[in-house]
């Protein structure tokens, strides 16, 4: 065997362990500050990892199995599937010519604003194409924390793709009109929450003016914007 021959097979060697080895780290640096959800440890390669997510106040959302997809790496494409099986959630996040995240199910608690509870994902997509929503899919419940101002409430939407943004309207369950929640998320990776309220009950106005909510034309409401992308640092609430 020459010597030429020999460099290049070497080169070609370590090119596959390289490969073969790359560490999930890959993947999850960029969630390790991330603005909403980040990534608290990390092991094994991207084709076998494991990674431990908690939001950015630090609440556990769980231990993922994750794996990078080699298929679509062929069409220029990074599709990460990720599975918590103890607590039955799954997703798999993509990013290429669409961006996003599809087939997401489970139960995930959450925090915002004046908003806690928990959310079932039952079949999810976002995905986004130049930063214009592409595919809005599956369904969303929402169980807000025990509160006055939403009683024991369930609320339930299916998203769409508006105006460019993915939106879900979240309804109550039982038909009452009286509440809603609006779910919106941009192109920038923005997520807004807009809740309206028609109520004239003096005493219920002021518990939801105690909480940030505005007065309006049919009662109260309140906006709560929170960026889901580390590039997007700053939250903020608003009232109009």
């Amino acid at each position: 065997m020459s010597n030429r021959l020999l460099i290049i097979l070497l080169v070609a060697l370590t090119a596959v362990m390289l490969v073969a080895l790359a560490p999930v780290t890959l993947l999850t640096d960029k969630l390790s500050n991330g603005a909403a959800v980040r990534v608290s440890e990390a092991s094994g390669t991207v084709w076998g990892g494991k990674v431990r997510l908690t939001t950015a106040q630090g609440r556990g959302l769980g231990t993922f199995k994750v794996s990078l997809s080699p298929w679509a790496l062929l069409t220029g494409e990074a599709r990460v599937r990720a599975t918590d099986k103890a607590s039955a959630r799954s997703g798999v996040i993509r990013n290429g010519k669409d961006k996003g995240v599809e087939r997401l199910n489970g139960l995930v608690a959450v925090e915002l604003e004046g908003l806690s509870g928990r959310v079932e994902l039952e079949n999810l997509a976002v995905l986004f194409r130049d930063g214009q929503c592409q595919r809005a899919e599956g369904q969303i419940r929402f169980r807000p924390a025990s509160d006055p101002l939403f009683g024991k409430t369930t609320f339930a939407g299916t998203p769409a793709c508006i105006g460019g943004d993915w939106v879900t309207r979240l309804t109550p369950v039982n038909g009452g009109g009286a509440t809603a929640m609006t779910l919106r998320i941009d192109g920038a990776g923005r997520l807004q929450a807009e809740i309206t309220m028609a109520i004239a009950d003096p005493v219920m106005v002021q518990a939801a003016l105690d909480q940030g909510f505005v007065k309006d034309a049919a009662g109260v409401r309140r906006i709560v914007t929170v960026p889901l992308l580390p590039s997007a640092r700053q939250q903020r609430v608003q009232g109009a």
